[in-house]
This record gives structure tokens, sequence and C-alpha cells, in this order.
């Protein structure tokens, strides 16, 4: 072996000193990519949860808009069908009204005009009927007034008479008839505008039910209708009872209005009729 430093007599190295550490070794490089994402998974799972807590909170919100809106849309749809009711009422009370005015004083001298009527009929010198019992038949109007108008002047005095008083009643008739028409004619487009718009949301948006109450109510408006304008043949004028439809007709629109009333508040409680201070 070599010879020593000390027996060649050079002096020695100093030692090293204890509490130096020796350096750790490098870290590999999948260490140095893993560890940032570990540290950032908790701000990851936070900006998840928010994400999923915000699309939630935009999906209820979103659901709850949708309900509204369906609600307002029920409610539209029900005011709709109770403006339906009154606008039907009115040419309705309009008809009956005419007839209950002129109705005194016509059916007062009805049986008068059936007996003129008669004998002229039984004499073969008039061929319509307009105030006598039987089938009136609406398309011999014109050639009835055209003989009445030719027996007025008559050499006969009892022809000349009937004829004057079937004249004079027809006159009178005539013009209650005219209000009579016209509200019938108002109150056939209400109703189909109606049957052609409301009927079909109630149908689709509207319970069994309520579906049932809307067609009863327009068929029970339908029935008035027609018994009205039933006076446009004379001899019915009498025997029909204006009053009695007009009672009818009056709560059978109060009843269809509550029953819309009752449907709206069964959607939104805070609705109120009249009576609650609220509309």
């Amino acid at each position: 072996p070599p010879p020593s430093p000390v027996a060649q007599g050079r002096p020695s190295e100093p030692a090293a000193p204890e509490s130096i550490v020796p350096e750790p070794p490098k870290k590999r490089g999948r260490s140095r990519l893993i560890d940032p994402i570990v540290a950032s998974v908790p701000t990851l799972i936070g900006v998840l949860v928010g994400a999923v807590t915000s699309h939630f909170a935009e999906v209820q919100r979103v659901d709850f808009e949708r309900e509204d809106r369906f609600h307002r849309e029920q409610i539209e749809r029900i005011a709709s069908v109770a403006h339906a009711y009154d606008s039907m009422t009115t040419p309705l009370t309009t008809m009956l009204s005419t007839i209950q005015t002129q109705q005194p004083a016509l059916c007062r001298y009805m049986p008068m005009a059936v007996a003129a009527e008669t004998r002229l009929r039984s004499a073969n010198l008039l061929h319509g009927r307009e105030f006598s019992p039987g089938t009136v038949d609406p398309n011999t109007t014109g050639q009835y007034e055209h003989e009445i108008d030719a027996l007025t002047n008559a050499a006969d005095p009892g022809i000349k008479n009937s004829a004057g008083l079937l004249k004079a009643m027809i006159g009178a008739y005539a013009a209650m008839l005219t209000s009579v028409a016209s509200a019938d004619q108002q109150f056939a487009q209400k109703r189909e505008a109606f049957q052609a718009t409301l009927l079909f949301e109630v149908r689709v948006y509207f319970p069994k039910h309520i579906r049932a109450d809307v067609r009863a109510t327009t068929d029970a408006l339908a029935e008035i209708g027609k018994q009205a304008s039933s006076v446009q043949m004379p001899n019915r004028l009498c025997s029909l009872d204006a009053a009695g439809l007009s009672k009818k007709l009056l709560a059978l629109n109060v009843d269809g209005t509550r029953e819309m009333t009752s449907f709206a508040q069964s959607l939104e409680p805070d609705l109120q009729d009249d009576a609650g201070g609220k509309t």
C-alpha cells in the first residue's frame, strides 16, 4: 500500500462536518405533473358543484315561469269564455226585450187579424198565411203583402176593412221583426265565432266537467235564441213566453259566469269576485 500522508510528512485533509445533510434525489417528472392537479381538485369540485347548482336553479326558474305562464293563459281563456257568454247574451236580451215590448199590443189585436185572414182565405182572395194557425211559408210573404195591398182597394167594405186590418198588423209586426232579425243575426255570428275559436281551446286545456258545462251553456243559449227567433212567424208570437225566456237567460248567464269564476279561483286562489273586493 502507498504510504499515508502522515507517513510522508504531509498534513491530513479536514473531515466533513456532521451537520451537513445529503441533498435528496430530484422528483420524477410524473410527480411534477400530478401535484398541481391534486392541489386544484377542491377548486374544480367547487366549480362543478356551482355549475350543477346553477343549472338546477335555472331549470327550476324556467319551470316556474312555464307554470305561471300556463296559469295566466288559462285565466285568459276562462275570461274569454265568460266574455263569449256575455257577447251571446247581449243580442238575445235585445231580441227578448223587443218582443216583450211589442207582444202585448200585437197579441191584443191578434184574434181580429186571425179572423180577417181566415175570412179572406176562405173567399180565395188571399193565398198566404201569417196570423192564422198553420204552417207559415216565409217565401210567400211578398206575395201575401201584394195581395193585401190589392184588397185594400176592394169595393166590398168587409173585404176592404179586413185587408186594412191585416196591412196595419203587418206594418206593426215588421217594425218588431227588423230589430229581432238583426239581433238574431248578431247572436248567430257571436255563436259561430265562439265555436270556431274558444271551444277548441276548451277541449284542449279545460277539464272534462268544464267542457261539459261550456257545451251545456252554449246549447241552452242557442235554444233560447231559437225560441225567440220563432216569432218571425207571426202566428207564434202570442204563444211565446218571452218573460220566462228572459228569466232563464239571466239565470244562465249568471250561472255560467259563476262557473268560470270558480274555475279560475281553483287555478289561482288569490283571484276573487267583486264581492271579495278583487276581480
